[in-house]
């Protein structure tokens, strides 16, 4: 709970014991007025969420009690019931704020101030698969994260700056109500909204997420490179994305179509959108990295001209982490591949057979392991000619590669991650994914990497 909330339940909990105990009511008016100043404050500063609703209706039945009960003094049969029926009744409604917090993102392990902007990429040479305008040019919004000037000033920018869009739309892929997830909004990044860069040049990792995921998914991640002296770039994959608004305005929510469940099509059929989805995912990424070739005169601005393009890393998860493994075994500006339980099942044969030149590091959840994908991953990793490291992550889940451990400290129950704590699997994710890419786009000592050990991962490296 938020430092007013919890003074908001301390004040009602008062409210409840204090006639329970000493076997009268306080002087008419004086709960009635604490209770509103507590319920303004914590309203006014920190905000409402739904669950505070039942917290917030105890104390307005408190205050209204305490106004037009005149009898002050309390008989000991009712002292007894208000006293344990009360507090029960309290820490039922007590139980969704605590069980749903606002979530709270980890400090960054680096020493930079992180900056963030974002811009939207327009492809005007690649026609839009998806939606009710197929043939149009394809547009995507693009996320970057950069070492920042510490003076810059700015506030913290939100989580996501689309929340009032993408919540619902991800709550609803969860199977739960479109308001589920609202209270999120008030989560905020460690990114300073538009702050102006610092003096680079910086190495690129171009971060792609999963289906029906978004672009700030992974928000712990791309913090954790950007503090330590990385431009990142995530985009909304278009109608692949949980929800995406364009810089006119325009929403665009994902298009289950596009990756249609198993067994509600012949498997032909979702074979063939699967190999479309990931193609496109591919196409994506690359348009990103054409526009940090255009640098200040391209969408990326400023940003680009601190990018050092002779460095350059993807990273991704699922089908964004296929669809980065496929661009780093067809574009020589790669130089270095992560994926987090990468889906490369739809890549077609000829990208198959192509022999990795780039070091790969892939993560594997419990989820994942042991799957023909992971049989197929298996099968480029030992056809590389680069060092791939290997990893079973024991306990995660495959949303543990994303920021979802953070939404509940019941996340495990509800099946949104896996058993391994989240502090655990975040500490996992982000010394891997910094270590390996300051190996092999920095060229730091093989210990940033090989020295990273936990007892969940198991590691191995081929061609190493």
């Amino acid at each position: 709970m938020r430092n007013l909330e919890f003074a908001l339940l301390s004040v009602t909990v008062a409210a409840v014991l204090w006639s329970a105990v000493f076997g009268v009511r306080p002087r008419r008016g004086v709960i009635a007025a604490l209770l509103a100043a507590a319920a303004g404050l914590q309203l006014q500063v920190e905000g409402f969420r739904w669950q505070m609703a039942l917290i917030h209706l105890a104390g307005a039945g408190l205050a209204v009690g305490d106004i037009i009960f005149i009898d002050r003094r309390v008989e000991w049969s009712h002292r007894v019931a208000r006293g344990l029926f009360g507090l029960f009744g309290l820490s039922v409604a007590a139980a969704a704020p605590v069980a749903f917090p606002v979530p709270e993102l980890p400090a960054p392990s680096g020493p930079e101030t992180i900056g963030t902007t974002t811009v939207e990429l327009v492809d005007e040479g690649r026609p839009e698969a998806y939606g009710a305008f197929p043939g149009a040019p394809r547009r995507l919004m693009a996320q970057v994260w950069y070492p920042a000037r510490p003076d810059s000033g700015q506030a913290p920018a939100p989580w996501s700056e689309d929340w009032d869009v993408v919540a619902p739309a991800t709550a609803e892929r969860l199977g739960l109500p479109s308001w589920f997830l609202n209270h999120t909004r008030y989560t905020r990044s460690n990114g300073l909204a538009s702050a102006r860069p610092a003096e680079g040049p910086f190495p690129v990792v171009v971060y792609s997420h999963r289906w029906a995921g978004f672009r700030a998914i992974g928000i712990n991640q791309v913090e954790t490179l950007a503090s330590n002296g990385y431009i990142v770039i995530a985009v909304d994959h278009t109608y692949a994305a949980a929800a995406t608004r364009l810089s006119d305005g325009e929403v665009v929510r994902w298009d289950p179509a596009a990756l249609p469940e198993e067994g509600t099509v012949p498997e032909e059929e979702r074979d063939e959108a699967g190999r479309v989805l990931l193609e496109t995912f591919a196409a994506d990424l690359v348009t990103v990295l054409d526009a940090l070739e255009r640098g200040g005169a391209g969408p990326l601005g400023s940003i680009a001209e601190k990018a050092d393009l002779a460095r350059i890393g993807l990273f991704g998860h699922g089908v964004g982490g296929g669809a980065a493994v496929r661009v780093c075994l067809e574009d020589p500006r790669c130089g270095a591949v992560l994926g987090m339980d990468p889906w490369v099942a739809p890549l077609p044969d000829s990208t198959i057979k192509l022999t990795a030149s780039k070091a790969a590091l892939h993560m594997r959840s419990d989820d994942r392991r042991g799957t023909d994908n992971d049989a197929l991953l298996r099968g480029i990793a030992e056809r590389s000619e680069a060092p791939t490291y290997w990893l079973g992550v024991e306990g995660a889940g495959h949303n543990d590669f994303t920021a979802a451990p953070l939404l509940s400290p019941i996340a495990g129950r509800l099946g949104l991650k896996g058993p391994i704590p989240a502090g655990r699997v975040m500490a996992v994710i982000d010394n891997y994914l910094l270590g390996f890419f300051d190996v092999y786009l920095l060229g730091a000592g093989p210990a940033a990497l090989d020295a990273v050990t936990f007892e969940e991962v198991s590691v191995e490296v081929i061609n190493g």
